[in-house]
């Protein structure tokens, strides 16, 4: 019986409410994110797992609370109360599991009042063990139990009166936890908000304020008390909403639900803010000056907001409030100044205080990786940094790293190389980030050798691959297909799909190094095509287009050139399209008289990846319930296909075992000869 436990006071109510959907990055962190300490629910949990790892003497990691391991374990010390406290609380938990379920099954009146009764035995088995030896445990099953039951009024009582006054433990916490909620559910909203918002039980502070979040509400909440603990809760809220607003669609990072922010009530808060800071009721007025900085940003009062921000760093507030203002100075800045050797040395600085910082929270990796892709990337592309603009990438991990140096030139690559391991840069963002990557050489050697090799220069390809080690491929991730894979293989005639046993096979390793032997056999093939003449030209050139087709970014060994690939893969600036070249090969070898080779050239024509165009297209038919097959005569698949059925009209006799097992070409030859 494994199972964790859920001790967020208002979780049950919270998790009827959808979060916002994360699909992939788009680099809009929060940055205004000042409320950074770990979510209430998080933090004791790992205390409460400690708690139990502790008494059972585990010196590993002990991810879950596993009670059939504690009771068992309690049995053997002998430790009674332990085992029954352990039985008691899995059946709460059992409880708290079927309210759970009745977000999709209906409760009976029958399975309720069963329910509840199992919820009255164990308050009073709990009730009665308070004074035990496990009394904080047996108080917060008793609290617990009145939760589900909905005796708020005696949670209330019983923490003002006892639990309050228990020693401090992560126990006596969740039992506040819980007499916040009472609060909550008696009416006393204000004072449970203060509790939730202190304790950091952002979950719940969104339940109780979810309908609330807004310039009007945070208002009233600041007047009610400009020092209210909520505040910089709401206050995030609404600034990380205003973003959003204007980020459009993207990840939602940092913030429970999203709600639309307008442009008229944005500017209603960054005045009002302003107005905060004036008044000087507040403790926090560098919470204030740097929201109403965000906000002035945001909707494209650049020049204002820099001030503002500057401003913001001269007050006062919590740490975590002045780093966010640093943070924001920092993107503000990089947004607004000139790229000069003032500003290189202020964002190097800036950059070293960013990494050196804690990162448990993610905030500054996050909010680096922000600046980076939406301005200082593109700011030094612009100025001509090109350079220093991949070093930025590369330093936050960013995707468009590697894409870039996927699409780069075979010189562009070689001047990169160059420039990393060169030490003579002036500017101080360089030599601050340059020593801080890490790359591997032999990497760039590789990239370098493969970028020659698809635009079918074979002699620098080896130049370059000739200086890697064998070890290093054996590393790849790709090692599994260069060792199964053959570039021999017809790809048209003969797919070279890997079994599953195939895929995870491990400690593979490769005779030879792939790139190298295919390049050398390329060389020397393409070498001697002019000396060939009549059918072994012709079969070279077929050969040739074999060797193409593989080594395409949409062939079985694209391993051949690229380091990877996606469904969604495509020919990138600065290379060949071996497909294209393949059926370049194809056309002139098409003349032959050989009639088996030509069969196979007129076969190979016709091949998916080969064409653009398919021959066909599908539409629904309602009539017959299924989708139809709408030929497509000006496809070059379609006009392939037709020289292949001609071709073996003409020759007479039954086609070649791979034309006839081809299901495609069937369905076309049906579909060609009842035109």
């Amino acid at each position: 019986m494994k199972r964790f436990i859920i001790i967020s006071l208002l979780a049950i109510g919270a998790s009827q409410l959808a979060h916002a959907c994360l699909w992939f990055d788009s680099h809009n962190s929060y940055l205004f994110k000042v409320c950074n300490e770990e979510e209430f629910s998080s933090r004791v949990d790992k205390i409460t797992i400690n708690n139990w790892k502790a008494y059972l003497g585990n010196t590993t990691d002990y991810w879950w609370f596993d009670a059939d391991q504690i009771i068992n374990f309690a049995e053997q010390k002998g430790d009674a109360l332990m085992v029954s406290y352990v039985r008691h609380l899995v059946q709460y938990l059992e409880c708290v599991q079927s309210v759970r379920s009745e977000q999709w099954e209906y409760p009976t009146k029958a399975d309720i009042d069963k329910r509840n009764n199992t919820l009255r035995s164990i308050r009073t088995y709990a009730q009665g063990k308070i004074k035990s030896k496990l009394r904080s445990q047996h108080a917060l099953l008793f609290m617990r139990c009145n939760m589900m039951l909905g005796y708020h009024q005696e949670n209330v009582t019983f923490w003002e009166e006892t639990a309050s006054q228990f020693i401090e433990s992560v126990y006596k916490d969740m039992m506040q936890n819980i007499y916040a909620g009472a609060l909550y559910k008696t009416g006393h909203l204000d004072r449970a908000g203060e509790l939730f918002a202190e304790m950091h039980d952002w979950n719940s502070l969104m339940t109780q304020y979810y309908k609330k979040r807004s310039f009007a509400a945070i208002r009233q909440e600041y007047r009610r008390n400009p020092n209210s603990a909520v505040l910089p809760f709401l206050l995030q809220d609404f600034v990380n909403n205003a973003q959003e607003a204007i980020d459009g669609e993207g990840v939602s990072q940092g913030k429970l639900f999203v709600r639309t922010i307008t442009r008229n009530e944005a500017e209603m808060m960054w005045h009002f803010a302003g107005q905060v800071v004036s008044e000087g009721k507040t403790h926090q007025p560098a919470l204030w000056k740097s929201a109403q900085a965000w906000l002035e940003y945001l909707f494209g009062n650049g020049e204002q907001a820099l001030q503002d921000i500057n401003a913001a760093m001269t007050l006062d507030g919590s740490e975590r409030v002045k780093d966010v203002a640093r943070v924001l100075k920092l993107y503000i800045t990089s947004a607004q100044s000139p790229l000069n050797a003032q500003f290189e040395r202020y964002l190097a600085d800036e950059i070293k205080w960013m990494t050196d910082k804690p990162q448990e929270d993610g905030f500054f990796v996050a909010a680096l990786d922000r600046t980076v892709h939406q301005v200082l990337a593109d700011k030094y592309m612009k100025a001509g940094r090109e350079n220093t603009s991949m070093v930025l990438y590369q330093m936050v991990h960013s995707y468009n790293f590697t894409n870039a140096l996927d699409t780069m030139s075979t010189t562009q690559l070689q001047n990169y190389l160059a420039y990393l391991k060169g030490n003579s840069d002036s500017s101080p963002v360089d030599r601050f980030v340059k020593p801080r990557l890490d790359y591997n050489e032999k990497e760039y050697f590789d990239r370098i050798g493969a970028k020659y090799m698809c635009v079918c220069q074979w002699d620098k390809a080896l130049e370059w691959l000739n200086k890697v080690p064998l070890s290093y491929y054996n590393q790849k991730g790709y090692v599994n297909y260069a060792y199964y894979r053959r570039y021999t293989v017809e790809p048209w005639i003969t797919r070279q799909w890997l079994t599953e046993a195939q895929q995870g096979e491990n400690r593979l390793t490769l005779s030879a190094n792939p790139r190298v032997a295919f390049a050398r056999e390329m060389q020397k093939m393409e070498g001697e095509l002019n000396v060939l003449s009549g059918k072994a030209r012709e079969q070279r050139l077929y050969d040739l287009a074999v060797r193409y087709a593989q080594a395409s970014i949409s062939g079985d060994c694209w391993f051949l050139t690229h380091d990877g690939k996606s469904a969604y893969a495509e020919v990138s600036p600065n290379e060949t399209d071996m497909d294209a070249k393949a059926v370049s090969l194809l056309r002139q070898a098409v003349g032959t008289k050989d009639p088996q080779l030509k069969e196979r050239v007129l076969f190979a024509l016709s091949y998916v990846y080969l064409n653009k165009d398919r021959w066909f297209e599908t539409k629904w038919n309602s009539e017959t319930g299924d989708y139809s097959y709408i030929p497509q005569r000006d496809a070059d698949q379609y006009k392939a296909f037709a020289r292949l059925a001609d071709f073996e009209e003409s020759k007479g006799g039954t086609p070649s075992d791979y034309v006839s097992r081809c299901d495609e070409y069937t369905q076309f030859i049906h579909r060609y000869y009842t035109k």
